[in-house]
């Protein structure tokens, strides 16, 4: 490669895992500002005392009134940002069914003899009953048309019990969550409420064989959706990366969030050391114009970026965001810049969008000229196997 003169001292490449990226995470240009994962717990209002002198007596309904607002959700706060604005509200209806052959035919009389709750939906959380789900653990959400119900397909995170919280990694599992509205307008509402918010809405078609409570003749169709288009991506796959086992926690762990998410994506699996640089200095952009994902570890990142800043149109190619799927021995480049390391979380901040900017650095070597960009570290030897052993 040629001297770089093109390549300013503040160079920033697009990359993307974590939080809130907004299309996808990690990225170069300065993009957008941070974006936080907003937790909403009940908040705690302290028991009435009546410990001191002064307060000689206190009201057995005052007592009562205390213990009741205790953990309770304040969603009517306006002032309050823990929830942002509504969006939608409404009743709900939990539907605790698994969906199988056996109960699709179940009549509505189940469904009626639960208790209808309300719900509001936010720009920030989705709120029923006294349970609040982030926006930020919502995949995607799907829906048949003409029909009552909705699921809404999520990852939130999994605590560790209390007594084992010290030894054991908190985790993100799926969970499917299914509600019946009044009738198809209101489920037509809440659907279009998610897409409103970023959430990928899968339209699918009418079931043929319904169950009473599904059917609604003349409802209004998909169309009503302002849903945003799946994302085109090339996925650059190390299968020897985290000793040969990234292949299987691509396609077991992290193919189906993407897929849940509508994403289009080409995987090109690696064969050799170079490969990934290859692939980034000669990819057509318009095969993958919302970025390129790559699953392995730092080496696999610093590839894709050396070959994209080595491209002839090096002002396009620093554009297209750069996702990380971390399954290396090292992955310190994705802790650094987002804060996580396990390749679910690093793929839901990539189905959740946004871009975080991260600083390059370019080392040239004066006997050929040849130029190496970098993101966090230069470093020649083994040191990835020494930090896989602390």
């Amino acid at each position: 490669m040629q001297k770089s003169g093109s390549l300013s001292k503040n160079t920033s490449l697009r990359l993307t895992p974590q939080q809130s990226l907004r299309r996808l995470g990690l990225c170069s240009q300065v993009a957008t500002g941070q974006h936080s994962s907003p937790i909403v717990f009940p908040e705690k209002r302290g028991k009435v005392k009546a410990s001191r002198h002064g307060d000689l007596s206190v009201s057995s309904d005052d007592i009562k009134k205390t213990k009741r607002e205790d953990h309770r959700i304040d969603i009517v706060d306006e002032q309050s940002d823990l929830l942002g604005y509504e969006v939608f509200s409404g009743k709900l209806i939990l539907d605790a069914r698994k969906t199988s052959k056996n109960n699709a035919s179940q009549t509505s009389t189940e469904n009626m003899n639960q208790d209808a709750v309300d719900a509001k939906l936010t720009s920030k959380a989705f709120v029923w009953g006294s349970c609040v789900l982030s926006l930020e653990d919502v995949i995607s959400v799907s829906y048949n048309v003409g029909v009552r119900h909705f699921t809404v397909h999520t990852y939130p995170m999994k605590k560790a019990p209390c007594g084992l919280s010290c030894f054991m990694r908190s985790g993100r599992s799926r969970k499917d969550i299914r509600f019946l509205a009044s009738n198809s307008e209101e489920a037509i509402q809440w659907v279009s409420g998610f897409a409103d918010q970023q959430c990928y809405v899968n339209c699918l078609p009418h079931p043929l064989k319904q169950a009473s409570d599904m059917v609604v003749s003349d409802g209004p169709s998909e169309s009503h959706i302002k849903c945003k288009s799946p994302p085109k991506m090339l996925v650059i796959l190390n299968p020897r990366s985290g000793r040969g086992r990234s292949s299987k926690v691509f396609h077991g762990m992290v193919e189906p969030i993407f897929k849940l998410a509508g994403f289009k994506m080409e995987v090109v699996k690696t064969t050799s050391a170079g490969h990934a640089r290859n692939l980034a200095s000669s990819v057509d952009f318009s095969t993958c114009p919302d970025g390129i994902i790559c699953v392995g570890g730092d080496g696999i990142v610093n590839e894709v970026l050396n070959g994209l800043l080595g491209r002839d149109n090096q002002k396009e190619a620093i554009s297209i965001p750069i996702g990380i799927i971390p399954t290396g021995s090292d992955n310190s480049l994705v802790w650094t810049v987002l804060g996580v390391r396990d390749p679910v979380s690093a793929a839901i901040a990539i189905v959740k969008g946004g871009l975080t900017a991260t600083d390059v650095f370019a080392v040239e070597w004066i006997q050929t000229g040849v130029v190496h960009f970098g993101m966090t570290v230069s470093y020649f030897g083994f040191v990835s196997d020494g930090v896989g052993t602390f």
